[in-house]
């Protein structure tokens, strides 16, 4: 598989809806500003074998630039966050899968407790993960409704191969930053919900149509496209205190790649989420540690039966 993917996909910018205008000179902070939660460890924890955490965060950067076209070069103030994710083996659960004892609290599990549906469990690599956080003018509300004065970015890294694993962009949808920008908002989490819930035969021809335009046209696949299917979806803040659809779309190609893309807006469909996960998984293995198949690519989503093919 390619490492960065993708060269020029600026030219298919109209096709994701991405505006490039939100990320002009960034004003100072605000002291209500919200710090988001790290994922991974403190850098200093990465293994011998990782990649150094500068490189990491170079490959970072230059994938959200040509999957979103943000230029860092031309930004002052944003600030970068990495962090170190340990590769996992479910032979050593016990540390991390715990179980309620009945009285106060919870009791590490030892493998041969472990429920049959989490076997087989994947084995996966370690990975550098990096937050970018670019200033903007917004205030967070006292009410909570925006959350944030600042638009965040992020990327997951192989720490040993460089590959990219994972990129998000948390945009903002304040008026005044993307002027241009459709509102698709909607009154609440629960009327994203219900739309969720309704969205028909045809909602999943629609975005399974785009994610696979778009993955044609960005260059993910070394392969053809095969497939896609829509396999859920959530909402994000959206503009004037009301909140957006987003949409996973699971994609497969001909040899076997998998990605997952994650598209917000239920008409202009804008890319916001790359998850290339089986990138991570080594191999699987059973209870008794049997090396077998990996599980599904796709977190939570064994059985799709609604793939739409190309």
């Amino acid at each position: 598989m390619k490492k960065l993917l993708i060269t020029g996909l600026m030219t298919i910018v109209a096709l994701a809806g991405v505006a490039t205008s939100v990320w002009a000179a960034p004003a100072t902070e605000p002291q209500t500003e919200q710090f988001l939660v790290m994922v991974g460890l403190p850098y200093s924890e990465a293994s011998a074998a990782a990649i150094p955490k500068e490189e990491a965060r170079q490959i970072g950067l230059d994938a959200l630039t040509q999957f979103f076209g943000v230029n860092f070069g031309h930004l002052s103030g944003y600030h970068v966050e990495m962090g170190y994710n340990p590769a996992f083996d479910p032979r050593e659960m016990s540390t991390i899968i715990y179980k309620f004892d009945g009285v106060d609290g919870r009791v590490p599990v030892e493998n041969n407790e472990v429920p049959d549906l989490m076997w087989p469990a994947n084995v996966t690599s370690s990975t550098w993960h990096g937050t970018i956080t670019v200033p903007s003018n917004r205030t967070p509300s006292s009410d909570g409704l925006m959350l944030r004065g600042s638009d965040l970015f992020r990327f997951s890294i192989d720490a040993q191969t460089g590959e990219l694993v994972g990129l998000q962009f948390f945009p903002s949808e304040d008026p005044i930053a993307r002027p241009a920008m459709q509102s698709e908002c909607m009154g609440s989490p629960l009327q994203i919900f219900e739309y969720i819930d309704n969205m028909t035969l045809q909602h999943n021809i629609e975005f399974a149509s785009h994610a696979m335009r778009f993955t044609e046209q960005a260059g993910i696949f070394e392969g053809e496209v095969l497939r896609a299917a829509k396999i859920g979806g959530g909402w994000m803040m959206g503009r004037d205190g009301s909140f957006e659809l987003i949409v996973n779309v699971a994609l497969e190609s001909a040899t076997g790649e998998t990605v997952m893309l994650t598209f917000q807006g239920r008409d202009r469909k804008e890319m916001v989420g790359v998850s290339l996960f089986s990138r991570m998984i080594d191999y699987a293995i059973d209870r008794d540690g049997n090396i077998v198949e990996p599980t599904s690519q796709f977190v939570c989503n064994s059985e799709i039966s609604n793939w739409v093919y190309r």
